[in-house]
């Protein structure tokens, strides 16, 4: 009963530290047929060769560059804005 518990408690506050993950954009997608009218496209891909190898040759697929990729993020620099004194 007591593992039962434990167990109980170490779940929800691993519920609660848990964070949302984010969607990572990679600067290329790859684009396959999935019958009729229908694709399926998956946007992760670091670059051409990786997006060529995804696809593996089928047919009905196709790579293109990723029109929601917004490139690496900007890296704040580290000095200290300074304040501006209210005369």
């Amino acid at each position: 009963m007591r593992n039962v518990i434990l167990i109980g408690a170490l779940s929800a506050a691993a519920i609660c530290v848990a964070q949302p993950s984010q969607a990572y954009e990679g600067p290329w997608c790859a684009y396959m047929s999935a019958g009729r009218d229908f694709y399926t496209s998956r946007c992760d891909l670091p670059n051409y060769e990786a997006c060529r190898a995804e696809m593996g040759g089928l047919p009905g697929t196709w790579c293109t560059q990723n029109p929601r990729y917004a490139g690496p993020p900007e890296k704040r620099s580290r000095t200290a804005k300074k304040k501006k004194r209210a005369k």
